[in-house]
């Protein structure tokens, strides 16, 4: 038994409005900005995000299976275990660490 709801129980709901049905055709809509104002209910981003910048790889499954291990077994964030690493590849360029 799924414990999610049907998608036979939406069928009877009425749709929502198109907000792009009132604007004439071949018109673009802009989007709406995010409010900047602070509190958490105005911040698009998390307050434990704010300020950083996301760098992403792709890799191998087996790569990615041995990262999470090896950080859980050394009870580390993969976060934190690839700030160890960047940092430790930016002292191997000569360059100074710059931490998380």
């Amino acid at each position: 038994m799924s414990r999610k709801g049907s998608l036979l129980a939406l069928r009877d709901r009425d749709p929502a409005p198109s907000p792009a049905s009132a604007e004439p055709e071949g018109r673009a809509v802009a989007p709406i900005a995010a409010s900047t104002g602070p509190g958490p209910a105005s911040s698009p981003v998390a307050p434990s995000r704010q300020g950083k910048k996301a760098m992403t790889g792709y890799f191998s499954p087996e790569m990615s299976f041995a990262m999470h291990m090896t950080a859980r077994k050394h009870g580390m964030s993969l976060q934190d275990a690839m700030a160890e690493a960047f940092n430790d590849w930016l002292r191997k360029m000569g360059e100074s660490p710059v931490g998380k």
